[in-house]
């Protein structure tokens, strides 16, 4: 692929991943200061996700359908996200108090002056990367040179493999579909060990996954942020609302009932899933939310790794101010909740 300059590639990385910024900049100024307060005397708190409803935010959903909100006094409300939601605009201007998003948005927000800061993350080791057909002869990222990669327009993680791991490759944009993918094995395919796995799978296709986390490139995934001026007048909220969450994520990939319960109603948010596609995305998530600080305290989040991330980012001219890693995000609400010390197989013939 032709490489483009740097001002091109900081301009598509921010139309894909930061959509209404500046938009968001402007209605900060404004956003929702205290929590408001339900006729029953709870705290009334709007989570927006980052994606549709699925397993990614199975938590959220089991901490729900358990009540665990609620013996924190809390009226929580989770709304979708999608492809044309902007969580980091949504939360800064105080239409939601509780947003999730990938490590690299909340950095390129920061640095748009948009007053966020995250304050857990989910997805320990990133199960961002692509897929090869297991008959394609690609044993390594090495292989994958030379080749047509099928990514999202402005694809971080791609820009990451042709700057520091000196890869070249043709690209095709990824609306959703691996059509093209799953018709040629010369092909390698953007996605995760979840979704797209799944896909393939059904279509009749074995595949091998490489994470770009094994290659250098590993930035938190599904963080968990808020708004500087809601956690400032609402720290007790905050910390009930993690309290609650990581319990309910603890039990979600734990503990088969509560997972049994909250994937049904994650397909009643959302029924564009099926029951197989649930458990298969249940299963295979679990490696990458407990692994390294995971194990010890879910969510869990570092300064060196932050500090990895704005490095890396402005290397790869996505960040081009002076950036404080530090002022990015704030550990101190998080509960000391460790990750189950053993986790069940999915229900037999579950998918």
């Amino acid at each position: 692929m032709d490489r483009t300059t740097s001002k091109t590639r900081r301009a598509r990385f921010i139309s894909a991943t930061a959509l209404a910024l500046t938009a968001a900049a402007a209605l900060s100024a404004c956003s929702a200061g205290a929590a408001e307060t339900s006729a029953d005397g709870s705290t009334e708190m709007k989570v927006v996700l980052g994606w549709y409803a699925n397993p990614e935010s199975g938590g959220f959903f089991a901490a729900q359908d358990q009540g665990l909100y609620e013996d924190e006094n809390l009226d929580v409300s989770i709304q979708q996200g999608g492809p044309t939601v902007s969580g980091t605009t949504i939360v800064a201007s105080g239409k939601a108090d509780i947003g999730i998003a990938d490590a690299a948005s909340i950095a390129l927000a920061r640095e748009e002056g948009i007053p966020i800061v995250a304050i857990a993350a989910m997805y320990q080791t990133n199960p961002v990367g692509v897929l090869v057909h297991a008959d394609s002869g690609i044993e390594s990222f090495d292989d994958m040179n030379n080749r047509t990669w099928v990514v999202q327009t402005g694809n971080t993680n791609a820009e990451y493999m042709q700057k520091e791991k000196g890869l070249t490759f043709t690209t095709q944009a990824y609306q959703g579909s691996i059509a093209n993918f799953i018709a040629d094995k010369e092909i390698v395919q953007q996605g995760w060990p979840t979704n797209e796995a799944y896909q393939a799978e059904q279509a009749g296709v074995e595949t091998k996954f490489f994470s770009y986390a094994s290659a250098g490139f590993n930035p938190y995934n599904d963080v968990v942020f808020t708004s500087e001026k809601f956690l400032e007048e609402n720290p007790e909220q905050v910390e009930a609302f993690l309290a609650a969450s990581i319990e309910g994520w603890a039990g979600y990939i734990g503990d088969i009932d509560i997972a049994t319960a909250a994937n049904e109603a994650l397909l009643e948010a959302n029924s564009e899933q099926s029951t197989d596609s649930l458990w298969y995305a249940w299963d295979k998530q679990r490696q990458f939310i407990i692994d390294g600080d995971g194990a010890t305290q879910l969510g869990a989040m570092t300064l060196d790794r932050w500090t990895t991330l704005v490095d890396q980012l402005t290397d790869l001219d996505v960040l081009t101010d002076e950036l404080a890693p530090e002022d990015i995000f704030d550990t101190s609400y998080l509960p000391e909740v460790p990750a189950p010390s053993t986790l069940p197989e999915a229900p037999e013939g579950a998918y």
